[in-house]
Formats: structure tokens, C-alpha cells, sequence
């Protein structure tokens, strides 16, 4: 229990700490929410829970709280309770489990999927997805819509440079026609050369721009944009590398930035939406907006051992 006292100096009231001796402790069992039988068992529930982790944790040689290498971590989520799925140490693999069924006893989903497999079968589920030929059209389309983004960028930068240029230019003609008058002043001759390297600066850029505008835009293909994802996702399978950068990449392409798992029948049925902005964000100049743009929902089937995943 706390009161509060003003400061002899500053008279800003500040909290302190009542004694023991003050403070006045009335026990009302009637108002307890559960009874004390079931609350003793649920705190040693949790004790035997937390000792348990901490045995595992110590056996597998790992560390409490560090951060997993595995690439589907932070991105699986239980389908029944919202959960992330974690990974559990077995026998000799590594699996994922529902994080409230494993160490809170909360969800009813006690299935556990080998990480590998998992990994394996998702990547593939995306590449699949990827070559769907609605999913190539509406690539396509995007792409199409954002170079044309791009080029009236251009012409309105350009023109914009010229209306500058004609201003600058009529201000060099003005201070000309002061001088021409007979206005000889030094400041005046030093606003006529400001203006005119100005006006060749701004010449520079508008030969620039043209330049960029004569030149022919390339449409990519759709097939060229998602190979060069596939690759990249062939490359996240393998798990070299920057682990927590490749799962960013991945996170990426799922609407929400995770992937459902659902048990069916005694397998697991992982479900997500891919963003196909993504697969565009590494090849133009700049970035793309959100929105929508969604290829068809991927459904993966199967145990993920062995990994079959159907669209």
C-alpha cells in the first residue's frame, strides 16, 4: 500500500511505501473466485509446467528466450486457438507445436509436425502458387500499372523542370533589361550569375530526364519475376544464411505475415494468401503500395511427411 506526502522543499507529492504496521489486512474467503484447493493446483500446474521447460531447455543445450534459427518460426500459427507454433525437441528431429498446447495446456491441439517437412512443404506450396497462371496475369497486370505509374512520374518531373527553367530564364531577361538601363550594381551583376548557373543546373536536369523518357521500357515477364523469387526461395530451403533476414523475406508474402495450420484428420492442413506485390518489390525503383492484388488462397494438405501439398 502506498501514500502520498509532499516534499519538504520541492512540496511535490511523492509516494512512499506504508509499513506493515499500518496497514489493515481483512481475509474474505467468501469472495475468492475459485477456492483455494484448485488455486494451489493450478499455481504447482504451473510450477511443474515452467520446470519442465526449463529441463528441456537444458537438455537440448539451448538457451531460455534465445532467438530460434529455424525459418518457419514466428510465422506458423494455430488454427484452433490463434497461437504460434513452437518448436519442440523430439527424438531425433525437431518439431512444431501449438506454444499453448505445449506449455500452457490451453488448446486441445496436441498434433506436431516435423519442421523439416514443414519448411519443405510450404516453400513448394508457394512456388506452386506462384506459377498459377491467374497469379502470372495479375503479375503482369501490376507490373504494367506501375511502369505506367512511373513513366507519368517522369513527364510530370518534366515538366515541371521546364516551367522552372522558363521562370529562372525570365528572371535573367529582367535583371538584363535593369543592366541594359544602366543599373551597374555589383548585387544586381551577382543575381544575374546566380541565376544563370541556376539555369544551367535546370538545363542539366531537363537533358536528363529526356534522356530517361526516350528511352524504350522493358516489360518484365512474369515468368522472369517469379523465377528469380523461386530461386530465392529455393535458397531459404537450404537454411544457410541470415535466418532471420530470410524469414523476413518470406513473412513478406503471406497477407498477415503468417500461415494457419489446421489438424484434419490427423495431418495438418496449412493455409495462407499470398501478397503477389511482393514478388515486385525487389525489381522497381519504387516501392508498392498495398492493397489488394491477392492470388487465390493456398491450401497445403498433407502430414508434411511425406510432403504432398494440393492447390
Amino acid at each position: 500500500m502506498r501514500e502520498w506526502r509532499k516534499h519538504p522543499v520541492t512540496r511535490k507529492r511523492r509516494p512512499r511505501l506504508r509499513e506493515d504496521s499500518e496497514v489493515q489486512r481483512d481475509q474474505r474467503a467468501e469472495l475468492a473466485i475459485v477456492d483455494r484447493t484448485t488455486w494451489l493446483t493450478v499455481l504447482a500446474k504451473l510450477a511443474e509446467h515452467a520446470a519442465s521447460y526449463q529441463a528441456s531447455a537444458g537438455a537440448r543445450g539451448g538457451v531460455l528466450h534465445q532467438r530460434t534459427n529455424y525459418l518457419l518460426s514466428g510465422l506458423l500459427r494455430c488454427a484452433c486457438c490463434g497461437s504460434l507454433m513452437q518448436i519442440s525437441a523430439g527424438t531425433s528431429a525437431r518439431y512444431y507445436r501449438c506454444s499453448a498446447n505445449r506449455k500452457r495446456g490451453t488448446c486441445t491441439n496436441g498434433l506436431a509436425v516435423k519442421e523439416h517437412g514443414a519448411r519443405e512443404c510450404i516453400l513448394a506450396a508457394v512456388g506452386d502458387a506462384l506459377w498459377n497462371p491467374g497469379a502470372l496475369e495479375h503479375i503482369r497486370a501490376h507490373v504494367a500499372e506501375r511502369l505506367g505509374d512511373l513513366s507519368r512520374a517522369l513527364d510530370a518531373e518534366l515538366k515541371d523542370g521546364r516551367a522552372r527553367l522558363a521562370r529562372t530564364e525570365e528572371r535573367i531577361r529582367s535583371v538584363a533589361m535593369m543592366q541594359i538601363d544602366g543599373d551597374r550594381s555589383p548585387t544586381l551583376a551577382t543575381m544575374r550569375r546566380d541565376f544563370e548557373a541556376q539555369a544551367v543546373a535546370e538545363r542539366g536536369a531537363i537533358a536528363e530526364l529526356e534522356t530517361r523518357a526516350g528511352e524504350p521500357i522493358r516489360l518484365p515477364l512474369p515468368q522472369e519475376l517469379v523465377e528469380d523469387r523461386i530461386l530465392t526461395l529455393d535458397a531459404l530451403n537450404e537454411a544457410h544464411g541470415d535466418v532471420l533476414a530470410a524469414r523476413e523475406q518470406l513473412r513478406r508474402l503471406f497477407v498477415g505475415g503468417a500461415v494457419t495450420l489446421t489438424p484434419e484428420d490427423g495431418v495438418y492442413v496449412a493455409r495462407a494468401e499470398l501478397l503477389l506485390e511482393a514478388v515486385l518489390r525487389e525489381k522497381t525503383s519504387t516501392p508498392a503500395q498495398g492493397g489488394g492484388g491477392r492470388c487465390p488462397r493456398v491450401v497445403a494438405r498433407g502430414g508434411f511427411e511425406p510432403p504432398t501439398f494440393g492447390l
